[in-house]
Order: structure tokens, then sequence, then C-alpha cells
């Protein structure tokens, strides 16, 4: 933002999904938050990912887009009139906010065509080679992130909050405080939750099946970090994965238990935030450790960890290959090492910290 021009009163904040993504963005929008503390700030995001960002301090307005209804709509003609009619209200209620500048981190056509639609006078996204869909060509603000696509996907958005004249040292996680989510948690520590655990994670959307590993491995990962570590393996779930997890918690000889049922994903952060490690594969859940502040051992298979690591200094990538490696080249053996090493690391950082 030139230095002559005043601060932005209005901004929307555009990134749809998903959920992994849209915690990475957390830190960009503490950018904004911070340096323009005044500025009234909307956010456009899907029904999937709602519970990420659902009552965030940091944010005025949720301009809630019910992707999942608008679809089974869309396959059944006779609600056509009634979509059309949803769909033009949403978009006037966006546009009635009067947003001065609409930022796309979603870094897609449908997110440029949310940030047109808004109908803020000043738009900014990525630049050409750093989006996708031709995106670019919707944007005045044109952001060419120092590193290319190799950067850190957080960084990634913070650039694009740089770009509109927001300071980075404001950059950090910030999850919304829910209290009911917290008393949820600790009812089951105490009820039949360990004291100290180590979260494994073991699923994955249906859409990232190809970074999964294999859960006879979890399994044996779980029995090891119980019988060497002293640790309780504690195997987390999502919809869907219950039956995943049990049988992980099966075959590790019972070394491991398995999580409550969570009702909300920031019920999974409270978890995650308890554990004195965070183990799992390339997903949400992953990101959801750093931003709980947990350290992490991630599993990497065909993603390129540049880009998709956590943003985390207590963190550590297991992956096999150059870039594009293989979830079943990665050994129990591999994968131990690593948890290991980082909790001596922090073994050590906390006895540093307890003779200052």
């Amino acid at each position: 933002m030139p230095t002559e021009q005043r601060e932005p009163r209005r901004l929307l904040f555009v990134r749809l999904s998903a959920v992994g993504d849209v915690i990475n963005t957390l830190p960009a929008l503490e950018v904004l938050r911070s340096s323009f503390p005044d500025a009234h700030i909307g956010y456009v995001i899907e029904d999937r990912a709602y519970s990420a960002i659902e009552g965030h301090p940091s944010i005025d307005r949720v301009h809630l887009y019910p992707r999942k209804r608008w679809v089974a709509m869309f396959n059944r003609p006779q609600y056509w009139l009634l979509l059309f009619r949803e769909i033009r209200a949403f978009f006037r209620e966006l546009r009635g906010q009067g947003y001065e500048i609409a930022l796309n981190y979603q870094s897609n056509l449908k997110g440029a065509l949310f940030a047109l639609l808004s109908g803020a006078p000043l738009r900014a996204g990525f630049a050409k080679g750093n989006s996708k869909e031709s995106s670019y060509l919707f944007n005045h603000i044109k952001v060419s992130p120092e590193g290319g696509e190799l950067i850190n996907r957080v960084d990634k958005f913070i650039s694009l909050s740089e770009a509109i004249g927001a300071r980075r040292d404001g950059a950090a996680y910030r999850l919304p405080d829910t209290p009911e989510c917290r008393q949820r948690v600790e009812q089951w520590r105490s009820d039949s939750g360990p004291s100290r655990y180590v979260v494994i994670h073991p699923g994955t959307s249906d859409y990232g099946a190809q970074k999964r590993w294999m859960p006879e491995r979890f399994a044996e990962l779980a029995k090891r970090i119980g019988s060497e570590l002293g640790l309780k393996p504690v195997i987390t779930w999502g919809p869907g994965e219950k039956e995943l997890a049990e049988g992980i918690v099966q075959d590790s000889d019972n070394q491991a238990i398995i999580a409550m049922k969570t009702e909300h994903l920031l019920d999974l952060a409270e978890i995650i935030r308890g554990a004195v490690l965070y183990v799992g594969c390339d997903s949400g859940p992953l990101h959801l450790s750093s931003a709980t502040g947990t350290p992490s051992v991630a599993l990497f298979g065909p993603k390129d960890p540049r880009t998709y690591a956590p943003w985390n200094p207590r963190s550590r990538v297991v992956q096999k290959g150059e870039n594009r490696g293989e979830m079943a080249d990665i050994t129990v053996d591999d994968v131990m090492e690593s948890v290991k090493s980082l909790l001596a690391e922090i073994e050590q950082a906390a006895d540093l910290n307890s003779v200052h």
C-alpha cells in the first residue's frame, strides 16, 4: 500500500477452504489485525472449514458460503429458483458491507470471483506463477512471494497481508477461544485420559488419501512409544475414522487408547494442546498442532515439505526421497528416530529454562 494512502478501514479476507489451509491463514489474519487494529475485517469461508474460525476475535464478520447446501440444491432442478435467490442475497449482503480491499488468499478462480463479486474497488492476490486458473487476472495488486511456490504456505499468506502495508511482526497463530471445548477435553482427561501422552492422528481426508501411512505401522509406532518411552499414545479420529483408530489401538497391544469423540474441530485442538508431542501425516490436524504450539513429527509422501511443512520450529519432517517420496518408504524406525530426537530437544530446552 503506498505510503501516502490512508490505512484501510474495511477489509475482506477470502479463504474458502480447506481446513488446514484456513488454519494456516491465521498468522496472515493476525498480521492484518495487529497492523490495522481499527479496521473492520470480514472473512468469506465455506461451511466445511467454518469451525476453524467460528468466534475468532480478529474477525468482525463471517460470510458463510453454504457450499454443501448450494451443491445439493444445484443437483435438484426444483430448487434452482431458491438457489438463485440465496446466491443473489448472499452477494448483495457481501457488497453491502462496503469493503475497500478484498484479499484472495484462496489464489484460484473461485476465490477471485468471490473477491470480484464483493464489490471491493481494490483486489489483492497472487501473481502469475503463484496462483491457479488465471486468477491473477482479477487482481489489482499482484503478489510474487520471495521463494515462489516453494515458500511455506503460511509465509505465502503473510506476504499477501504485507502487500497492503501490514507489518509481519504481528504474525502468530491465534485460534478462537472455546471454553466449552476445553471443558469437554478436561472432563475426558479427568475421567479416562492420560496425563502425559502423544497424539497420533492416522487419518487424512479422502482427497489426501495418497498422504496416508499404513495403519499397521501406526500401530507398531504406538506400541514402541508406549513401551520404550513410557508415554501413552492417544489415537485421535474424525468422521468416518473411528474404526481405523480402534484397529490401531487393538494392534498396539493396547499400549494406545482411543481419544474421545470430538464434537468440534477445536475439541481436537485442545486434545493436541495437552500432548507432549503430535505425530501425523500431512493433513489439517498437523497444522492444528502448529496452531496450538505442540511439537510435531510430520510424515510426508508426495508433497514438498518446503511448502507444506508445519510452521513450527519444534517440528521434524520424515520423508524418504526427494520431494516426491512414497509413504510406504517411511519405516517405523524412521519415525521413532524423529520422535526421540524431538523429545530430547524438548527436554533439553526445559532443563535450560529451569536453570534460568
